[in-house]
């Protein structure tokens, strides 16, 4: 499932190669961490997921407001 969710972010409406590289960086230090702590698989699943759609809402937020502040994601 990860993988899937992965390259269907990467082909994301809106997508730029500085947000694939982005959510890239952050899955891969997610995944470490989660390892380092020694997370149950489903959590680990869950946190890498997490990392990968972290910034789904940049497309929407360059669209209508010209930018990616963080706090322009949450509205």
């Amino acid at each position: 499932m990860k993988e899937r969710i992965m390259q269907k972010m990467i082909v994301y409406p809106g997508q730029t190669r500085s947000d694939i590289a982005h959510f890239l960086k952050v899955y891969a230090f997610a995944e470490e961490i989660g390892k380092l702590e020694s997370l149950d698989a489903r959590t680990q699943e869950i946190l890498e997921i997490a990392a990968i759609v972290h910034d789904i809402a940049c497309p929407l937020c360059r669209k209508k407001y010209g930018n990616t502040y963080g706090k322009h994601q949450g509205e």
